[in-house]
């Protein structure tokens, strides 16, 4: 297929010239990749990119797209997302917290290492939705050779090797009574690096939620495979593609198809057409299986050098598409300790007491649905009665449905007859009860949505690919009255921000739904919502939708400018006069409502009061006026602070600033915009 796709009908170029590859080739042969990062580099010169082009270039084609539902795009990343433990500012807050608590427990879970990559599939044309579809991890050849893993991988229980302590002797006798190395010695070492180097990845593969993975060394590629039904084991498939090729080229056969590019390529398309997994499926998985406590790099350490450098003969034989090998992890114990085979999670909250702001109350009626019904497209029901049954994650109605109106939500928070205008409003309604007026209020809807997520994050709960520093959006339909809402979700670590966002909704009540979305509250979910690697969503702020992002995608040849400039003043000023100073007013903050036809503020967790600015602005002059004076200049200083504005008139100065700077961003970017489009 690979040799077919430089000319399908166009004349672009796919693949990059004869002469690059020919110097790149000379490059890499070149270069001794002594650690991890040199793979990585490796890795990303000659296999990234490459597969990257050709999947872009197979969207193009529509019988590949029609046979193997190519994505839009494919992305190696080997940044950790911004909301996992990774990331330095959570790295540091979870230290804080566990400092200031004095609990010493490690995160359930980490983000990527600089040994990882994820790879994520596009599910929309801007990007902006990803959905992991497999993991990397590189290890360097010197550290995990081609004679441990031909002597570590095979069909293999990993507890035969986690409960097998006694260490075979370095040195055995041979028929003449002669010292030799003992292969068993080796192998038993190299079955603890395999199990352990396999172990790590699978523990990604579960946290991450995704059935492929891989493990490269530049040298070799260790496939991995989970199956939706049996989480407990992993299967594996070992290609050394030098050789592979190699063979191929001296049978005179076609051996495009056993190169590295060709066989990460079939891999990604394989891993790409897998079903995703539910957020049950991963807990279950979680609960059932063991952990063992290990460290690759610890495991590696117990190998002693010579033996290490000196492995016995081993032969890898290319292999004609066999059955793959699989390597069974441990279920059942329930024991929990910090391992690569699991990683260690905090037990959930059953006592939570439930969302905050709200009571628990006994439910309402239940209006009567009307859901849409299932297209040829959608998935029937499953079986939920198979704990690893994966449940398609059917999230069509929540995708479809639209969001509430300001009005419907303003008026659900605050009491109130139902939004005839709302496209959702039927399902607001008990046909048996008279009256327009909604059945919940803001309390029992926090309730049961709260109930809702304990019993189900997968169905009804949409994550919009939309994320900030601080939290992910979602889309949440409470099902059982067709309340969609969007809601903003975080982490443990930034968990106060979101609060302290909630307490500045509150001052904001009088203008929610015109120039910032309802705030109906917030909830701390009973199970975190594993939304990426290292990233728990563990409480969420529910919220009206706020509108659509000012971008480029916007049609801007034609706008009236000076109404948008009139209308994001107003949506400023109305907060300023509220008493809030928003901190943060870049354009992303900045978003159009058409139902309000006009500009939304949101992203408030770095506001404050102008009371609480103020208190910053004067602990900013105590500590200058603390600071030594020089002799020089001094009686000029003193006078400059002699003639300085009154606190109260800072505070105007800076919220001005604020105003200005926001109005003046919005205008740059309008006129970058209108140039770019013509």
């Amino acid at each position: 297929m690979i040799s077919s796709l430089a000319y399908q009908g166009t004349d672009e170029r796919i693949f990059e010239s004869r002469a690059f590859i020919e110097v790149l080739g000379q490059k890499v042969t070149s270069q001794k990749f002594a650690s991890e990062a040199g793979i990585v580099r490796l890795h990303t010169e000659t296999i990234e990119y490459p597969v990257t082009a050709i999947i872009r270039h197979l969207q193009s084609i529509d019988s590949i797209q029609n046979e193997f539902n190519v994505p839009s795009g494919i992305v190696f990343d080997s940044n950790p997302n911004e909301l996992s433990d990774r990331d330095e500012e959570v790295s540091q807050r979870i230290q804080n917290s566990q400092s200031s608590t004095h609990h010493h427990s490690i995160p359930p879970f980490s983000g990527l290492r600089r040994d990882q990559t994820c790879v994520y599939t596009h599910e929309n044309d801007d990007g902006t939705l990803r959905k992991l579809a497999f993991v990397v991890e590189y290890k360097a050849p010197h550290k995990l050779s081609l004679s441990s893993l031909h002597f570590g991988l095979r069909e293999i229980d990993i507890k035969s090797i986690i409960n097998n302590p006694s260490v075979p002797t370095a040195k055995v006798k041979d028929e003449n009574d002669q010292e030799i190395d003992n292969p068993e010695h080796f192998k038993y070492h190299a079955d603890r690096l395999g199990a352990s180097v396999i172990a790590q990845t699978f523990s990604y593969m579960i946290q991450g939620g995704v059935q492929y993975g891989y493990i490269t060394t530049g040298e070799a590629f260790v496939f991995l495979h989970i199956q939706l039904d049996d989480p407990g084991t992993v299967y594996y498939h070992l290609i050394e593609p030098k050789v592979d090729v190699a063979v191929e080229m001296d049978a005179n056969q076609e051996f495009v198809d056993r190169t590295a590019v060709s066989q990460v390529l079939a891999f990604s398309l394989l891993a790409m057409e897998s079903e995703p997994t539910s957020q049950t499926w991963r807990e279950n998985a979680m609960n059932v299986l063991d952990t063992w406590e290990v460290e690759y790099e610890a495991v590696l350490r117990e190998i002693p050098e010579n033996v290490r450098k000196n492995p016995p003969p081993s032969k890898y034989r290319t292999k004609a598409y066999l059955p793959v090998d699989q390597f069974k992890m441990v279920p059942g114990n329930k024991k929990r300790s910090q391992s690569t085979c699991r990683a260690p999670s905090t037990p959930f909250n059953e006592t939570d007491p439930g969302p905050s702001d709200a009571t628990v109350l006994e439910p309402p009626v239940t209006p009567t649905r009307h859901r849409a019904q299932p297209t040829s497209n959608e998935h029937p029901p499953q079986d939920r009665g198979n704990r690893f049954k994966n449940a398609n994650v059917s999230q069509h109605d929540a995708q479809r449905r639209p969001f509430c109106t300001q009005l419907c939500l303003k008026r659900l928070a605050e009491g109130g007859d139902l939004d005839m205008l709302c496209p959702n409003v039927s399902d607001h309604r008990v046909k048996e009860l008279k009256g327009n007026q909604h059945q919940l209020d803001r309390r029992s809807f926090l309730t049961l949505l709260h109930q809702q997520l304990k019993r189900n994050r997968d169905d009804d709960c949409y994550p919009l690919g939309v994320q900030g520093a601080r939290g992910a959006l979602f889309k949440i339909t409470l099902t059982s009255h067709g309340y969609t809402v969007a809601a903003k979700g975080t982490v443990a670590a930034f968990v106060k921000d979101l609060e302290h966002e909630h307490q500045i909704y509150r001052s904001l009540l009088r203008i929610q739904g015109i120039r910032v979305p309802v705030c109906l509250g917030s909830i701390n979910l009973a199970h975190p919502y594993y939304y990426d690697i290292g990233v728990q969503i563990v409480h969420m702020i529910i919220l009206s939708w706020a509108g659509e992002r000012f971008d480029g995608d916007m049609d801007l040849k034609h706008v009236d400018q000076k109404r948008l400039d009139t209308s994001v003043t107003q949506s400023i000023e109305e907060v300023h006069h509220a008493g809030i100073f928003h901190g943060d007013l870049r354009i992303p903050n900045m978003l159009w409502n058409a139902e309000v036809d006009g500009f939304m503020l949101i992203d408030f967790e770095r506001s404050q009061s102008k009371t609480d600015l103020a208190q910053t602005l004067a602990q900013i002059l105590r500590d200058r006026e603390e600071k030594p004076r020089r002799m020089v200049g001094q009686a000029l200083n003193e006078e400059a602070e002699d003639s300085s504005p009154d606190l109260e008139s800072q505070v105007e100065i800076v919220v001005m600033n604020e105003m200005f700077s926001a109005r003046g961003e919005v205008a740059r970017f309008l006129k970058q915009a209108i140039i770019k489009d013509e």
